[in-house]
């Protein structure tokens, strides 16, 4: 019979997220996650609570196995929710420092790279007055580091002389390339060996 840690073990490996993560969502370290799915000790109320809501299950699931009636998430990952400067800099250091110092993370069934991480969108650069594709200001764009930046791709980038990302579409014009806005209000950007493609934007979230 299945016991409370080889569940949360399961949906922990199901969800593809790691101790250290779960950890940090529930407020406790990466060994107390692995004491919990060796069975040396059971997760907390407020713990058991975290763990229902970051699996998108119930407590009586974790503890007992019940039936839960809603949909258990089997395609489903979380993504951290980095800063404008975090993804700015991801280039520059080891993913999993950036990765493992976020403090919110998102859900998606996106396929995705392991290293990939979500931001949420600063100003209406990206607002296409004209209709779709649009990115409005506040919405969540799912960037994957290891997807190929090619023509026509939404990119997270970084220009020489910031600190932070900026999201822009890249277009390649033969031997000259751009970080074109979707709001026409804002120039297009000349990339010369000045800019640096952190990743391309795989999905974008939003609430209406």
């Amino acid at each position: 019979m299945e016991t409370v840690g080889q569940r949360i073990k399961s949906l922990r490996k199901i969800t593809k997220t790691s101790q250290k993560e779960l950890g940090k969502f529930c407020g406790v370290s990466d060994v107390a996650v692995g004491y919990w799915e060796k069975d040396l000790n059971l997760p907390s109320g407020e713990a058991l609570s975290k763990l229902a809501k970051f699996f998108n299950t119930s407590i009586d699931y974790i503890l007992y196995g019940t039936e839960f009636e809603g949909r258990l998430i089997t395609n489903m990952r979380k993504v951290p929710v980095l800063s404008w400067v975090q993804a700015g800099f991801f280039t520059e250091t080891k993913p999993s420092e950036i990765l493992n110092d976020a403090d919110r993370w998102v859900e998606t069934s996106l396929r995705i790279s392991d290293n990939s991480f979500a931001l949420e969108v600063k100003g209406d650069s990206m607002t296409n007055p004209n209709g779709l594709p649009t990115i409005p200001e506040g919405a969540t764009v799912i960037v994957d580091p290891e997807a190929e930046a090619m023509h026509g791709k939404i990119v997270v980038a970084r220009v020489d002389g910031t600190n932070e990302a900026t999201v822009k579409k890249l277009v390649i014009d033969g031997p000259q390339k751009f970080l074109v806005p979707l709001n026409p209000r804002y120039p297009n950007i000349h990339i010369n060996g000045n800019c640096v493609i952190i990743g391309v934007v795989k999905g974008v979230q939003y609430e209406l």
